[in-house]
């Protein structure tokens, strides 16, 4: 497998960020995060993502935390090689903004399986593609970001992971407006109750967090409705038989 990822996206994404008109945006993500923290239960963290976000989800009480933001800058995974980690081995996945900057999501999200464990969750951030973001997108400069990032519909995702046997535990979007500026954000807020009911998935930043399904293997005790006799063969019949 072959991400294909960008380095100069994930690059100018970081800066975006950090720009002081694009704040609001960094704390709303800020903000969701410890709502995200509260569906998500393990031992062993995999981060792939933006460094921006990495310490907001750092923990004590996880055994291990493992961030891999530069491999997603990188165009050197080989088919041979994929992630280098074995099978089932994080329970606990984030990503952010891996999708929108990696050439083929689905493959990452397959990876993102394999080195998943049979009760693994998994985060995910990114650029919502049903929202006025992914509307106006079209019409921006496609040479800045975000515009260059591929934008994915929830739906699409929950596909993705429906096919690999995830249930979602959490589907949230924010950022309606893809402006920031004092005089927005104050009118935003106060018919924020207004989208949370007309327009709760067409925020321009979505927070999804998806379970894998465990399949109890429940034994069964076997039931014979009729009985059974065993009996030696007459020593007459045992001639007979050649």
């Amino acid at each position: 497998m072959k991400l294909n990822t960008n380095n100069y996206k994930y690059k100018e994404l970081i800066k975006w960020y950090r720009k002081s008109v694009n704040q609001p945006f960094k704390k709303t993500i800020n903000d969701q995060i410890p709502e995200i923290k509260k569906h998500v239960s393990g031992n062993h963290v995999l981060y792939i993502g933006l460094s921006e976000f990495k310490k907001k989800f750092e923990s004590d009480k996880y055994l291990s935390f493992i961030a891999i933001d530069e491999i997603t800058s990188s165009d050197n995974i080989t088919d041979s090689k994929r992630l280098p980690f074995e099978d089932n081995s994080h329970d606990v996945i984030v990503i952010i903004h891996a999708l929108d900057y990696t050439a083929n999501p689905y493959e990452l999200i397959r990876e993102i399986d394999r080195i998943g464990t049979d009760d693994a969750n998994v985060t995910l951030i990114g650029f919502n593609k049903f929202s006025l973001w992914g509307l106006v997108k079209p019409l921006m400069d496609k040479m800045s970001p975000p515009w260059f990032l591929n934008f994915h519909s929830l739906y699409n995702i929950r596909e993705w992971f429906k096919v690999l046997g995830y249930d979602s535990s959490l589907i949230k979007t924010a950022a309606f407006i893809p402006i920031s500026s004092k005089s927005i954000s104050r009118y935003i807020s106060k018919i924020r109750f207004l989208q949370k009911i007309f327009a709760s998935n067409l925020g321009g930043l979505y927070f999804l967090v998806f379970d894998k399904k465990m399949i109890p293997l429940t034994p069964i005790k076997l039931k014979f409705t009729n009985k059974y006799m065993i009996s030696s063969f007459p020593k007459s019949s045992l001639n007979r038989v050649k």
